[in-house]
């Protein structure tokens, strides 16, 4: 099926509800429906995601189809398509039996999960770019507008990586140099009474809130202590998706800095607070 994403005659032909439905790689049951408005976007998504498609007017599945959450489209286009009971999803299955379905083909070059983290292992954190290897948790972004996600690395080639999505294992996987990955914070969290003292600490003269102009060029911190006002790092956004977007401290206080995300998209949106240990790195050695 070859949808364009902004074709207006889609949403048009599409009965409603459009349904998105399938199961994980966990084998969990996820479904959701879409109004006409996503109608091009939901189709593109499935095949991304291995999800079916099932548009009818029939009105026995408008009826389970109303029973299941409202897909969510993110800004950057992303869908969020969530966990359903498994009575819901065998209903679903039932009436999609004599619905118009199409199912979604897997991507290409989608592969076992080589040199994936076994269930129940949490994945290192590497401490710099030189330690990046085979089951580790880094960074990584396909489009500068789709934003950062947690990635595992399942495949390496001197300093090229194979990654799988963390939060996404069925989308594609990609391939990214070393240097182009983000590093998350790989020490230990403080404690609420030592993020307490911590606080208190960072309370002197010099370390009372305060703002800069932001600068023409932004320096990339080597590591966490280094972070400091008008440094570029990524950070993650408020929504359900947790993507990270590049950003810029403009305030500081202690170890809590204030930041205005970098696109030009987003600056009508207003400051955001994160702690320095909740902000990823980008490597400083990467070629401009």
């Amino acid at each position: 099926m070859t949808t364009k994403t902004k074709d207006p005659t889609v949403a048009r032909r599409c009965p409603s509800p459009l349904v998105l439905f399938g199961i994980d790689s966990r084998g969990k049951p996820k479904a959701a429906r879409f109004g006409k408005e996503h109608a091009s976007l939901a189709m593109k998504a499935a095949t991304q995601l291995q999800l079916n498609v099932l548009a009818s007017s029939n009105p026995k599945i408008a009826e389970i189809a109303a029973r299941l959450p409202v897909g969510r489209v993110h800004a950057t286009g992303r869908m969020f398509v969530p966990f359903i009971r498994h009575d819901l999803y065998d209903k679903l299955v039932a009436a999609a039996a004599n619905g118009n379905t199409h199912s979604a083909s897997p991507p290409n070059g989608s592969s076992g999960a080589s040199g994936s983290t076994p269930g129940g292992s949490a994945p290192h954190l590497p401490r710099n770019w030189r330690e990046i290897g085979v089951g580790d948790l880094v960074v990584a972004n396909q489009d500068r507008d789709e934003g950062w996600y947690e990635a595992i690395v399942v495949e390496q080639s001197g300093d090229m990586f194979t990654l799988r999505w963390r939060d996404y294992p069925r989308e594609r996987r990609t391939v990214h140099h070393r240097l182009r990955l983000g590093l998350d914070y790989p020490g230990p969290r403080p404690t609420a009474e030592n993020g307490k003292s911590t606080k208190a600490s960072g309370q002197t003269k010099r370390d009372k809130p305060f703002a800069v102009d932001p600068a023409p060029n932004h320096s990339l911190p080597k590591d966490w202590d280094e972070i400091d006002i008008n440094h570029l790092v990524l950070a993650k956004d408020d929504s359900q998706w947790g993507a990270w977007w590049e950003a810029i401290p403009v305030e500081k206080a202690g170890d809590l800095f204030k930041l205005r995300w970098r696109e030009k998209y987003a600056t009508n949106v207003g400051l955001i607070t994160r702690s320095r240990l909740d902000l990823a790195l980008l490597c400083p050695d990467a070629a401009s």
